[in-house]
């Protein structure tokens, strides 16, 4: 029952956090690796207005938004104005701006353990063995549901066909009068909120440190191999596997061993499955909707 519990927690976080990623990859064309820092923003900020006296689940929102905003910001300053020089000078800006706010968060909240200091709860019991609490059932319902609204989203909305067409040629979808730097914009808001959201979950489930961004962008550079570099879906069906495989590989080896086992599984699907789990379904349907 725990490794079911802790499992869909965990696939939860790493969907929220890892298909943000994968949209920007697939728009922008290059790793962000300031992404895991967009968890830290969303947990910190959280933490902050919980303090200021917001129920935890406005307080989860508004940082989800805050960090959505930060993700349009290093767009418009830090990415936008370097595109044209290649994914290597992306990808080592991405860099720059992780260790950036790693050293703004660490300067303004401290390098100690922070923790939410939330009502404890009863768990609710299933076959007579507790199963989740309130808090734990919340993660995972809304990390199900964004994961269906980015879908609803990409496949029939305006803006969501216009991501779709910037994705597949930008040159193209230019020509057909779609604002390509809009549509960028766009693309960071809505990846930076579910990263600063699964962040806020990271946090409640259990501390903020200063280093949780470097250790889930592992995690998430782990799951978008497995998914498929650039799949969506992809990405949305590896987090399940990858956090399942780490819940049940734990049973057996100590838990800092956590990132090696999401490699140890990389290696084995890889090695049936070389394009990763989106050559389940073929690749080219489902890279971008």
């Amino acid at each position: 029952m725990d490794i079911v519990t802790f499992g869909l927690i965990s696939a939860s976080v790493i969907l929220l956090s890892a298909v943000g990623f994968a949209l920007i990859l697939r728009v922008e064309g290059f790793l962000n690796i300031a992404h895991g820092q967009m968890l830290l923003i969303g947990a910190y900020s959280s933490l902050l207005f919980y303090n200021l006296g917001l129920h935890i689940m406005p307080a989860a929102i508004a940082a989800a938004l805050l960090t959505g905003v930060v993700g349009v910001i290093f767009c418009a300053v830090l990415f936008r104005p370097v595109k044209a020089r290649g994914a290597l000078v992306l990808l080592f800006t991405s860099v720059g701006a992780a260790y950036l706010v790693y050293g703004v968060v660490g300067t303004l909240a401290g390098k100690r353990m922070l923790a939410f200091d939330l009502p404890p709860v009863r768990a609710f019991k299933v076959f007579g063995h507790p199963f989740m609490t309130i808090y734990e059932l919340t993660i995972v319902i809304v990390a199900i549901l964004s994961a269906l609204s980015l879908h609803l989203f990409l496949t029939y909305t305006a803006a969501g066909k216009s991501i779709r067409a910037v994705s597949d040629n930008e040159d193209l979808a230019r020509v057909r009068g779609i604002d390509p730097r809009r549509t960028s914009y766009l693309v960071w808001f809505v990846a930076s909120a579910l990263g600063g959201l699964a962040g806020v979950f990271l946090g409640i489930m259990g501390s903020l440190t200063l280093s949780m961004g470097w250790q889930q962008i592992i995690i998430i550079l782990a799951a978008t191999v497995l998914g498929g570099i650039g799949s969506l879906y992809g990405v949305m069906l590896a987090a399940f596997v990858l956090a399942f495989g780490i819940e049940i590989g734990l049973q057996f080896v100590p838990s800092n061993y956590r990132t090696g086992l999401a490699f140890l599984i990389i290696i084995l699907v890889l090695l049936v499955k070389p394009q990763g789990l989106q050559a389940l379904w073929g690749g080219g349907s489902a890279r971008t909707h």
